[in-house]
């Protein structure tokens, strides 16, 4: 009798643990801000890069830091200084309205000096969804150290097109 009640047990706690192990690992949701310990502004141009190719503006919108980003981007409407909330609605409607062919940084000026600014500009090539026409550009990125906390993540200043 002993043996059976502690066959019953053993079976109980198998058969009552089995659908927690048996569950499906879940995917950790996306962060929307950068992790604090980023590896600096290539990493974030990183992210810029792939977010503009996959037209997520998430990806994008997570660099942007305490202050506003001044925005002046062909296809998205005026220009101007936008937080983070505003920026989301600019590239929704940017990508919505365009279909990006081709976004690579083409060069990179990283200073290596404490509280300096690091430039990029990125070759961008995209589509109108309204006309078909396909355009080519330049992007100009400018990222700073923000050093409102101690781990001085690098945030997005400034996104222009020039043509």
């Amino acid at each position: 009798m002993t043996l059976r009640h502690c066959i019953s047990a053993l079976l109980i706690v198998i058969l009552g643990a089995s659908p927690v192990l048996a569950a499906p690992k879940s995917k950790a949701p996306q962060a929307t801000e950068a992790p604090a310990g980023d590896s600096g502004p290539m990493a974030v141009l990183e992210d810029i890069e792939q977010g503009w190719t996959a037209s997520d503006a998430d990806l994008i919108l997570r660099h942007f830091g305490s202050n506003k980003v001044t925005i002046v981007i062909d296809g998205s409407g005026p220009g101007g200084s936008y937080s983070k909330d505003q920026g989301y609605y600019v590239f929704k409607e940017l990508f919505k309205a365009t279909t990006t062919k081709k976004f690579v940084f083409v060069q990179v000026r990283n200073s290596s000096e404490p509280g300096a600014a690091t430039f990029a500009i990125a070759e961008r090539r995209y589509q109108r969804k309204d006309d078909g026409r396909q355009i080519k550009d330049k992007v100009y990125i400018s990222l700073h150290a923000e050093r409102s906390d101690a781990s001085g993540r690098w945030v997005i200043d400034e996104i222009k097109s020039i043509r």
